[in-house]
């Protein structure tokens, strides 16, 4: 059924993993897709989130917790 499927041409974003991991540099750091961790193992919020977070709140001026 999938013989005449042709392959797509590989996916350049996630290529860069492939890229990543070739890269002997110990300071490097994977901004590719997935989670980022801090050299804890923690996720950090970046500035750029807490500020939008922090518009967010200030700007709210209505929420709908559930129903219609």
């Amino acid at each position: 059924m999938f013989e005449k499927i042709t392959a797509a041409p590989a996916d350049p974003i996630l290529g860069l993993t492939d890229i990543f991991r070739a890269d002997d540099r110990p300071n490097k750091i994977n901004l590719g897709i997935g989670v980022y961790k801090d050299e804890t193992g923690k996720t950090p919020v970046l500035t750029s989130v807490k500020k939008a977070e922090q518009y967010l709140l200030e700007n709210e001026v209505t929420k709908k917790l559930s129903g219609n």
